[in-house]
């Protein structure tokens, strides 16, 4: 399939309407150049359940506290592959 992208004043990429239904808004991609070809390739986060899976097993709930920990640290790791 070969179509062709637009690149807009604001600097966005506008994808061909057949490219662009296979993703959803929130997809979010790595993008590296080489010299005349542009690759993108869609992060896909790991499902819920491998996280979780993770999670210790305890008696009593976790604390705010540390859910926000949990949820900093899978944001880390997101951001750095």
């Amino acid at each position: 399939m070969l179509e062709i992208a637009e690149l807009t004043p604001q600097h966005t990429l506008k994808l061909p309407a057949g490219i662009a239904a296979r993703f959803r808004p929130s997809d979010r991609f790595v993008v590296w150049v080489g010299r005349d070809t542009l690759h993108f390739k869609r992060v896909t986060p790991p499902p819920v359940t491998s996280i979780v899976a993770q999670a210790p097993e305890e008696e009593e709930p976790l604390s705010l506290e540390e859910i926000n920990e949990i949820v900093h640290e899978v944001r880390r790791q997101r951001r750095t592959g």
